[in-house]
């Protein structure tokens, strides 16, 4: 009988050493995402410091994003965009060149009428798919603005596949707005 067995898939193995490569190679520990600090950040008001970004993090239970947050450049961000693109200089370990999209849409994010794909991502949170736009209106409804609702009664009344479906679509309303 194997001494050792997976808890996610029952299988067995004879030594530490297979279970803990079983477990690396089938069951790997996810690593966080710009998006879960987006979530931890969540009700945050901008302009931030690191240090309050990672205070917001802890009370909102995410201790895990609040300590990468700790480890960010000690500066003041402007909007998650900067947050993320901080967490990704420090993940690619190198920085990266300031002309990014980041920071040349960093006032336009600014702007109380700005919707980010992310936002729309955090509206569309827990949703079911396929999903026509009025179950994404009524899901959203409860935790989106004025300006948020506006932009998604703007898209294609149809059923949504799943959530990159309804970032194309968010994309396409967006370009009808820069058009």
């Amino acid at each position: 009988m194997a001494q050792y067995a997976c808890e996610i898939c029952g299988a067995e193995f004879d030594t530490l050493s297979e279970y803990r490569r079983h477990m690396q190679t089938s069951h790997p520990e996810r690593a966080p995402s710009a998006a879960d600090l987006e979530r931890a950040l969540a009700g945050i008001d901008y302009p931030a410091p690191r240090g309050r970004l990672a205070d917001h993090a802890r009370r909102r239970g995410a201790p895990e994003a609040a300590e990468i947050l700790e480890s960010l450049p000690d500066r003041e961000y402007r909007d998650a965009a900067e947050v993320a693109r901080a967490f990704g200089e420090i993940r690619a370990h190198r920085e990266k060149p300031t002309h990014q999209p980041s920071v040349r849409g960093g006032e336009a994010a600014l702007d109380t009428g700005a919707v980010s794909a992310a936002r729309l991502a955090q509206l569309c949170d827990g949703m079911s798919f396929p999903a026509s736009t009025g179950d994404l209106k009524a899901h959203a409804r409860s935790q989106a603005s004025q300006a948020e609702m506006e932009l998604i009664s703007r898209l294609p009344e149809r059923s949504f596949a799943d959530m990159s479906d309804v970032a194309k679509a968010f994309g396409e309303a967006k370009a009808q707005d820069r058009g």
